[in-house]
């Protein structure tokens, strides 16, 4: 099965959990999808770990856990790909709307025993935050937490609804990540 099927099954089986706020007064959403394909450098089968290097000769080592069984059938000269496609929304509430409970949810499924080794990760984020700062030109918001904490969501060119977000707007921030890396052999 192709690894871009395998993250499209995985956001259809999560999307029912990300369901827009009751009434939002504004919904904000985008897609964002990225593949690339890296070559397996080095293997340490000892320590369990992968030395992957990108198209532009970057480099990456990524640990296999224990759940990774497949592991041993990696070698260097492997090609692996690696899919990502991250779901977004945004939506603006009043402020005495409700605060949903944080939520962020990790699953990890792996290919099956003597199958080409592959995984699967789904990770799923929600959290109630204001907005403390826009960019315009980068498109890019800063959300604050409950907690203090922040973080900078950038929206791409293509998404609407980014010039309707205002600083102060209480918002409820949902992500969902699906992830996917599997080795397609040598090549």
């Amino acid at each position: 099965m192709k690894l871009r099927t395998l993250i499209a099954a995985g956001v259809i089986a999560v999307l029912p959990s990300v369901a827009f706020a009751a009434d939002p007064i504004l919904a904000f959403g985008f897609v964002v999808k990225d593949e690339i394909k890296a070559k397996v450098s080095a293997v340490d089968e000892k320590s369990r770990t992968i030395t992957l290097v990108g198209p532009a000769g970057n480099w990456l080592v990524l640990k296999a856990g224990p759940e990774m069984q497949n592991f041993p059938q990696v070698k260097a000269g492997d090609t692996v790909t690696a899919a990502m496609e991250r779901i977004t929304e945004i939506s603006v509430v009043h402020a005495n709307d409700g605060t949903p409970v944080p939520a962020d949810v990790q699953t990890l499924d792996t290919t099956p025993k003597g199958a080409k080794p592959g995984v699967i990760v789904t990770d799923r984020r929600e959290i109630a935050a204001t907005i403390t700062k826009i960019d315009a030109a980068t498109r890019t918001v800063t959300l604050q937490g409950p907690l203090g904490n922040s973080v900078d969501i950038q929206a791409p060119k293509d998404a609407d609804g980014f010039a309707k977000l205002g600083v102060g707007d209480h918002v409820i921030f949902r992500q969902l990540t699906v992830a996917g890396i599997a080795d397609t052999g040598k090549k």
